[in-house]
């Protein structure tokens, strides 16, 4: 893929816009990666330009491109790293042309109730922002995006793009743990060792959290080992109360993260629980499954149910810095970087359960 971009600017309500054209890959039908050549706004006085180095195909992008959510032409891609290559006019502190940065696509307006409550993750599910001529998408998988300052984080330049890249499902793990209020010395245990399962495991063995994995695929078990988390056993070993009372000393895990395995993951997880624990509902479940699980047994026990979605600004701010801090642990994911010229292919791999994160190349 070409990484040139053409801008040719217009006049709209006597502000300075422009339109640029990007090469984009769009999913359109399944299992099928198109290169398009995409017509997109630019507002050049107040968007910051970033040249994407690689995009990750993460769950939503895999769905539609394996046709379990049929919605095409799919323009995907959120997991960005880049370096920027022009700034507003009101340039922002900390960043400057060249900067590595990690770019959040997540609209966040900054007025409504959601963002003034300090729930600005909330804000693009309550205000959706209209990307009027454009395939529907995040529209990160492409070799240019403009976007507002607040989108922008700068990390780094010594920090690898692919690590830069990770910054917006870190920020996403991060976030689930600070609402389950995880400290040091509590007994955790993640459910799902997947990706998601590996990244809650890495945040929460940093924090000093003696942490459990709970996966039926034994071959998830030694990658999280690696992270300095205890490879236990399946989801059904949750109802063991024995095996859980062995392992928590007779009291039952203190948080409980639920990333993989739906209801039959969560109901594990309540089985488990000790007094006052929390349960985390860190996946999506595509079908509508309904959880079951008695009033009084939350009400005598105050086990809370905890639901997460996407990052705060701050979730961002304390990826970046976890990623930093902790580099070298981030090591045990098996992360693959392939051309965007080899997007068909990308996409293939990205289905493969046993690679973490298929990256897109746009350099």
């Amino acid at each position: 893929m070409q990484v040139s971009v053409h801008i040719r600017t217009v006049g709209v309500s006597g502000s300075e816009r422009s339109r640029m054209e990007v090469r984009g890959l769009v999913i359109t039908c399944p299992r099928k990666v198109e290169e398009w050549t995409l017509s997109v706004p630019l507002a050049v006085s107040s968007e910051v330009g970033v040249r994407i180095e690689l995009c990750g195909l993460c769950t939503p992008e895999q769905r539609v491109y394996r046709g379990a959510k049929p919605t095409y032409p799919y323009w995907g891609g959120h997991e960005l790293s880049g370096t920027i290559v022009s700034l507003p006019d009101d340039v922002p502190d900390g960043l400057r042309v060249g900067d590595r940065v990690a770019v959040l696509l997540m609209r966040r307006c900054g007025q409504c109730r959601a963002c003034r409550l300090g729930l600005d993750n909330h804000c693009a599910y309550l205000n959706p922002k209209a990307r009027g001529g454009v395939p529907q998408g995040p529209g990160g998988l492409a070799n240019f995006v403009g976007v507002p300052a607040y989108q922008v984080f700068s990390v780094p330049s010594f920090l690898a793009p692919e690590r830069a890249a990770l910054v917006e499902p870190v920020a996403c793990v991060a976030r689930g743990i600070n609402r389950a209020r995880a400290k040091a010395g509590d007994t955790v245990a993640v459910i799902g060792g997947g990706t998601m399962g590996l990244l809650h495991s890495i945040l929460l063995t940093t924090k000093g959290c003696d942490v459990y994995l709970f996966d039926d695929d034994v071959a998830t078990h030694g990658p999280v080992m690696s992270t300095g988390a205890h490879a236990t056993g399946s989801v059904h070993s949750l109802s063991d109360p024995k095996l859980v009372e062995r392992l928590t000393d007779g009291w039952g895990f203190d948080c409980i993260f639920c990333t993989r395995f739906g209801v039959r993951g969560i109901q594990g997880a309540i089985a488990a629980a000790s007094r006052g624990a929390r349960i985390v509902l860190y996946q999506s479940i595509p079908t509508p499954d309904l959880l079951s699980v008695g009033a009084n047994f939350l009400h005598y026990r105050e086990i809370e149910l905890i639901g997460t979605i996407a990052q705060s600004a701050d979730d961002v701010r304390n990826a970046i810095r976890t990623i930093v801090e902790h580099a070298a642990r981030f090591d045990v994911l098996q992360v693959n970087l392939w051309p965007s010229s080899n997007a068909q292919e990308a996409f293939e791999q990205a289905l493969d359960p046993r690679v973490n994160r298929v990256m897109l190349d746009f350099r």
